[in-house]
């Protein structure tokens, strides 16, 4: 039996028209083996050796390719700070950094011990190895797992290609805003999608019992793992695309035959799991209630509400122009907004709406079904687009929960919708088993092209051509492989085009995050140690005063401190900063805490919305009852309230311990 025979028979398809067995469960097993080793290595994309400049000399040994990312700071000095401090205290289920406390899960998702860990396997590292193990694990968890969630979602429509599914899954993994995002926030939504979008299909399939009411158990703990990433702006639109889509498999199995009872049945299993991860997430919010009540009760960002029709067409661009990802790493922006911010994907099923359309035409003229879900995806997209840019439907849009999202925020659903799209394109190419027109497939190639050119010369006539040509120089050939993956996967060269989407995301992403060993544990610097034997012989509160480096320091050295970045604020610290309450709407907002060295009691400002600024006198009625130590990398004014206790050189400022003294 030859080589291609084997294949054939691998990729056989059983009656119900679902993949077998073997072929679902063929690429998920090999991403299962290649985390195994990613994480048994501890290697991950964490740009945590960002401070190693500050405190070590040379080149940093754990960076092992790139260069950390300076705008991923959410991850390098929010996220792997809070993290350390949550190992070093013990995985508490309160951090104890801030007077206080604050909640280990809401909004950071810190590791811990209590039950709903269960629901948070993006931390199950940190409970089993150290931070290095639990970094990798954190990292490759939810990526991998996005990648065989797309692949099984892709493969139960088209069951006979598995390549062209597992190499489609990658590309969309390496999507810019995945890659420039890089968080469990972002990557979990997509993957409960996907599995639901496949469950759908699974459960008016599925010829066994069996199979259909397996499906519940995924779905049904997915919900609760997403719902516990707790950010609504990346969750609703999520929602919002498997909720269409679910409208429009019930659509087409009604018009295919299937009666009302039959449905509901069949469909009970995908019911049933969302009712039981919801409910989970009930019980877990009614033990975070002061917390949630805390956080959205903050005056920045709060419950905001997103009106309709707000976006600008500098969104639109950013959205649909990939072929100038480059921009993101040559200058850290696309049109005047930061890496993140501006990510997005290459949209090749948006561009493909006309060919689904051409697909819709000859199904309806052949007399088939339909392809319901492929025009509720359609549909989808065109609400998303109505949102950001089309006004005076607000109800409507809170009816629906989408103003808790953004217009920037939204792009999560629209990338979502694309890449099922192309899943359901591929599928109904096959059902009307015919070729798309040469014209058809080259005019819908060619309006991508054309798009990306009218992005070209509308940012160099309006921002200068060094934002083209230098911000991205490859934007010419990105834009001529994106049109070939388009006009391939019209021709039903599926194959081929597959490779085209996956060429594209490797240009566009393949260097964003660096290839780091570990993680960068400030715990084992000089002045950390310090810090801890200091803090464990006469315990006491400590204040930062310098770079954001001071405050990750004291962060991981575990200590109480006044430095960090607050989810819902601690009163009882606040209450020690500022008795009065006066300054409440400065800092009732997430957002950082540092502080400079003033005369004079706490005086609190927002250099900007998500920073707080405290000014600092050791002499102070706060400081002398509420601070023992102080942490600084400036030279601090010579204070008779302040004793220096230890200096340590380093690389970046030296870094100096104070006591706080009885003022006189």
């Amino acid at each position: 039996m030859t080589l291609v025979q084997h294949y054939r028979r691998f990729v056989e398809v059983p009656p119900s028209g679902l993949p077998a067995l073997r072929v679902l469960l063929a690429f998920p097993t090999i991403l299962f083996l290649v985390g195994v080793v990613l994480v048994g290595l501890q290697l991950s994309g964490t740009s945590s050796g960002a401070y190693y400049g500050a405190v070590h000399a040379g080149t940093d040994p754990a960076l092992i390719e790139g260069q950390p990312e300076s705008i991923r700071s959410d991850e390098w000095a929010v996220g792997i700070p809070w993290t350390i401090a949550q190992v070093q205290q013990g995985l508490p289920d309160r951090t104890a950094t801030f007077p206080g406390g604050m909640d280990a899960e809401i909004p950071f998702a810190l590791p811990h011990r209590q039950w709903s860990v269960a629901f948070e396997p993006q931390s199950w590292g940190f409970l089993v190895g150290d931070v290095g193990f639990g970094t990798a694990w954190k990292w490759w968890l939810p990526g991998l797992t996005l990648i065989a969630a797309a692949y099984v979602f892709l493969v139960t429509l088209v069951p006979r290609r598995p390549g062209v599914s597992a190499t489609i899954a990658v590309g969309f993994f390496l999507s810019p805003f995945f890659q420039w995002w890089y968080q469990t926030s972002t990557m979990l939504p997509v993957v409960w999608g996907a599995v639901c979008l496949a469950a759908l299909q699974w459960g008016v399939r599925a010829q066994s019992k069996h199979s259909r009411w397996l499906w519940a158990i995924p779905v049904g703990y997915l919900t609760a793992v997403m719902a516990f990433t707790i950010y609504a702006p990346f969750i609703i639109p999520v929602v919002i695309v498997v909720l269409f889509f679910g409208i429009g498999v019930v659509i087409q199995t009604l018009r295919d035959g299937m009666g009302i009872g039959a449905l509901a049945f069949r469909l009970a299993p995908v019911l049933v799991g969302g009712v039981a991860g919801a409910a989970t997430t009930a019980v877990w919010l009614s033990t975070k209630t002061s917390t949630v009540d805390g956080f959205l009760g903050t005056v920045y960002p709060g419950g905001r509400l997103t009106p309709t029709g707000t976006s600008s067409i500098l969104s639109l661009i950013r959205t649909v122009g990939s072929s100038f990802t480059g921009s993101l790493q040559n200058i850290g922006s696309f049109l005047n907004i930061n890496s993140s911010e501006a990510s997005s994907f290459f949209l090749l099923g948006v561009f493909l709406v006309p060919v689904a359309l051409w697909a819709i035409v000859r199904i309806r003229r052949d007399g088939s079904v339909l392809p319901w879900t492929t025009i509720a995806l359609v549909t989808v997209l065109l609400l998303f687009v109505a949102f950001q840019y089309l006004p005076g439907w607000d109800p409507i849009a809170h009816l629906l929960f989408l103003d808790r999202s953004t217009g920037d925020r939204v792009r999560i659903g629209v990338g979502f919708a694309s890449f099922a799209l192309i899943g359901c394109i591929m599928r109904d190419l096959d059902a009307v088993d015919g070729t798309v027109p040469r014209w058809v497939a080259a005019g819908t190639a060619g309006l991508f092209l054309l798009s990306q050119v009218a992005i070209a010369a509308a940012v160099q006539i309006f921002s200068g051509p060094q934002y083209v040509w230098a911000a991205a120089p490859l934007w010419i050939p990105v834009a001529v492989v994106s049109s070939a993956a388009v006009f391939l996967l019209a021709r039903r060269y599926s194959r081929w085009g597959a490779v085209a989407f996956l060429v594209v995301a490797i240009v566009g992403t393949a260097t964003v995050n660096p290839i780091y060993r570990g993680v960068l544990d400030l715990r084992h610097t000089a002045i950390s140690q310090k810090v801890m034997a200091l803090n464990k012989a006469v315990p006491g509160a400590w204040v930062g005063i310098g770079e954001p480096i001071v405050s990750a320091m004291l962060m991981e050295s575990g200590v109480e401190a006044y430095n960090g970045t607050q989810g819902a604020p601690s009163r009882p610290m606040w209450k020690n900063i500022d008795p009065s309450g006066r300054s409440e709407s400065v800092w009732n907002r997430v957002a950082g805490l540092t502080w400079v060295q003033r005369p004079g009691e706490p005086a609190l400002s927002n250099p900007q919305p998500n920073l707080i600024q405290s000014t600092f006198d050791a002499c102070s009625t706060f400081a002398q009852k509420h601070v023992r130590y102080v942490l600084a990398d400036v030279k601090i004014v010579t204070s008779p309230c302040l004793e220096r206790v230890s200096s340590v050189r380093m690389p970046g400022p030296a870094m100096s311990i104070y006591r706080v003294q009885p003022a006189e």
